[in-house]
């Protein structure tokens, strides 16, 4: 048997006091009840371990960071902690442009499932769609490999090339498809005029920019005939920043709780209420929604059906009814943490419900859910229907 030298001990117990006087120094500033001695007694002996007698050398900075994402994954599916690489990726989502193909993913089992296609990106050109398997990139299974990587090998410099191989579903034969990488404009909103002083809205992500442009596109809407009636699209929307949706509900809703938020902080846990003119509150409303529309979205929709204001159509909503916060920790990561539950204005639970339509109208499968084509998408065509009191069928 092996037995540590005092130098080791005196290292083992140098590195233990240390981790517990940093330790409780974030522990005091959250809670009053006393540090678990024994397990952090044990992480800081599993740590000496691995870095004494694992049979490669480990990286403190890998080591560490696995831990801290250990620990932020084990609370919930949407907690994480983030990267550098991760951290600049999210801010990227919100508010910048990059030179890809305009895809962004959720792991799958074999693969990465595609979670939203950037319009007029080379990947929704290509017919890429929402639902989607990646299993290959670049003749590389990436069916192992982090999302984050994967983001990685697609970026590149404008104008190189990359190679998908894509299933349109799990058990469906994959395809492959080459295309070019561009710089993409995260353009959150796209507009059209309809029949009948109809408008059209889709929002494909709630970003910092989506109510500006909201507004400008009820702007353009409004130039040559009065807008009377509108549809808003929601379908495929995985959410984004909360207080945008927010913000949006209280165009349409003049007064009352827009948001119910809970959670164990002062911040996290308030009610939202109405505070504009809610310019929008006299339009016909109908919200189209399929079972990928999720968290800002479902706040949006829950709002707007909660005040009557809005008629709901398509189907069920994904169910994501809690408020995740990015905290920036050193060195450019930070962790992405949930912080709170919410409910609608009147207290309907949305976690793992969603938000239930007043019509059910199933997305019917191999039709590009960013068409604007009333023709082409039986879903638009039957929320214009709704909206001109026609027969939905």
């Amino acid at each position: 048997m092996n037995f540590p030298n005092n130098g080791t001990t005196l290292l083992k117990q140098l590195s233990f006091c240390m981790f517990i006087f940093y330790a409780g120094f974030v522990h005091a500033k959250a809670e009053k009840e006393p540090l678990p001695l024994d397990e952090l007694r044990a992480f800081s002996e599993a740590y000496y371990q691995i870095k004494s007698s694992y049979v490669q050398p480990v990286d403190d900075v890998d080591l560490l960071r696995a831990a801290i994402r250990g620990m932020v994954g084990s609370l919930d599916r949407h907690s994480k902690y983030l990267s550098p690489q991760e951290f600049e990726r999210f801010n990227t989502d919100n508010e910048g442009e990059y030179a890809g193909i305009g895809l962004s993913f959720n792991d799958h089992k074999y693969g990465i499932e595609v979670a939203e296609v950037v319009k007029n990106s080379p990947a929704a050109r290509a017919g890429i769609k929402p639902g989607m398997i990646v299993t290959h990139i670049d003749q590389r299974e990436i069916q192992f490999i982090p999302v984050m990587e994967a983001y990685t090998m697609l970026k590149g410099e404008v104008g190189s090339s990359v190679n998908l191989t894509v299933a349109a579903a799990e058990f469906a034969k994959p395809q492959d498809y080459d295309l070019q990488r561009e710089i993409i404009l995260l353009e959150s909103i796209t507009s059209q005029q309809l029949p009948d002083n109809t408008g059209y809205i889709a929002i494909s992500q709630f970003t910092l920019n989506s109510v500006s442009e909201f507004v400008d596109a009820i702007k353009d809407l409004s130039k040559e005939h009065e807008l009377e009636k509108l549809i808003i699209d929601l379908r495929d929307n995985p959410g984004g920043v909360m207080e945008v949706a927010v913000e949006l509900s209280d165009l349409f809703i003049p007064k009352g709780k827009l948001l119910i938020s809970n959670g164990r902080t002062d911040d996290s846990n308030q009610t939202y209420y109405a505070h504009t003119k809610a310019p929008l509150s006299n339009l016909k409303v109908v919200v189209v929604i399929n079972n990928r529309s999720a968290s800002a979205s479902e706040i949006l929709a829950a709002a707007l059906k909660d005040h009557h204001k809005a008629l709901i159509f398509g189907e069920n909503s994904y169910g994501k009814g809690s408020i995740q916060s990015i905290v920036p920790l050193n060195h450019e990561s930070g962790v992405k943490l949930t912080t709170a539950e919410y409910f609608s204005p009147l207290g309907n639970k949305i976690q793992d419900v969603g938000v239930k339509p007043d019509v059910e109208f199933e997305q019917t499968e191999g039709k590009n859910p960013y068409s604007v084509s009333l023709l082409d998408d039986p879903q638009l065509l039957q929320a214009y229907n709704l909206l001109s009191k026609k027969p939905v069928h």
